[in-house]
């Protein structure tokens, strides 16, 4: 082994020693919890949902990209990725959630508390996710209850000859050629097709969900539907329609079958409100239609 590879080897070692030192340093401050559940969720959809199940009184540290209701402040803890460490120990949490993302430090995180990984992927894991937050919240008929509703909601079919609908998270007007889709097999797929259109990009596509300038043009679909980013303004969303609407040869793009609609990137129960929002929008375009496109 050359010298420089046995220097980055000593460093990983040394820096791992390091972490683990820090956090059964935090470990040995951590006193004993009792009494009232203290819940810090690493994961937006499972504060959502915790939210949802009336559970918002518990949750004492959110991650840095929770979305939480208009006055309500719960201390920012990082991510499952990049968990503040430190702030999460200072909390004293009698368990800490996490959605299992690839990467997430599941291990250290458990040596602060007890720490519950909740597959959040797939429709199935959703709905079994939902009722075991309901169960330890103790609301098992409100968790059973949402995760009925959403398995219902969403595991709907669109009919044979629905619209092919490519819907997209996100457009940056800066790079039109930068086309990012929601696969057939999420639950933003699962959306659209509750909402009554077919995925038109049909089946898995290995890699990253981005199609090419000439896999669009290829792919051809009936409509093209953009969820806007957090925040977009009515401005930034009208230079989305504008530069997709630069592919020309597009049927979507001839017909003004182009939209930007409500929604954001939530896997947690307001994804119902987005079904509801691409079914509306279904409906218009089944009558007049701006030039241009929608702007929902």
């Amino acid at each position: 082994m050359n010298r420089r590879a046995i220097i980055g080897s000593l460093g990983a070692l040394l820096f791992s020693a390091g972490a683990a030192v820090g956090i059964g340093r935090l470990v040995g401050k951590k006193p004993a919890v009792s009494g009232a559940r203290r819940l810090v969720s690493l994961s937006p959809a499972i504060t959502e949902t915790v939210l949802a199940l009336g559970g918002g009184d518990e949750l004492v540290g959110v991650s840095d990209y929770c979305t939480l209701p208009a006055g309500t402040q719960r201390p920012r803890v990082g991510s499952s990725l990049t968990p503040n460490y430190e702030a999460i120990a200072g909390l004293h949490p009698s368990l800490i959630l996490s959605d299992g993302s690839a990467g997430s430090k599941q291990r250290e995180l458990g040596a602060l508390a007890k720490c519950m990984v909740l597959p959040w992927l797939t429709l199935a894991d959703v709905v079994g996710s939902t009722k075991t937050l309901g169960q330890v919240l103790g609301r098992s008929a409100a968790g059973n209850g949402l995760a009925q509703k959403l398995d219902a909601r969403l595991s709907r079919r669109p009919a044979p000859d629905a619209p092919r609908v490519l819907l997209l998270l996100s457009y940056d007007p800066d790079r039109p050629a930068e086309i990012w889709f929601i696969r057939p097999n999420s639950l933003h797929g699962a959306a659209l097709n509750a909402a009554g259109a077919r995925n038109a990009v049909a089946h898995d596509v290995p890699g990253l969900p981005r199609l090419s300038a000439e896999q669009l043009l290829e792919l051809d679909p009936d409509q093209v539907f953009i969820i806007p980013a957090p925040g977009a303004t009515l401005e930034l969303k009208r230079q989305m329609l504008a530069a997709f609407a630069r592919f020309t040869t597009l049927r979507a793009v001839k017909e003004s079958r182009l939209a930007v609609v409500k929604g954001n990137e939530s896997v947690g129960p307001s994804i119902l409100q987005l079904v509801d929002s691409l079914a509306l929008m279904l409906q218009k375009m089944a009558g007049p239609r701006p030039a241009g496109g929608f702007i929902d």
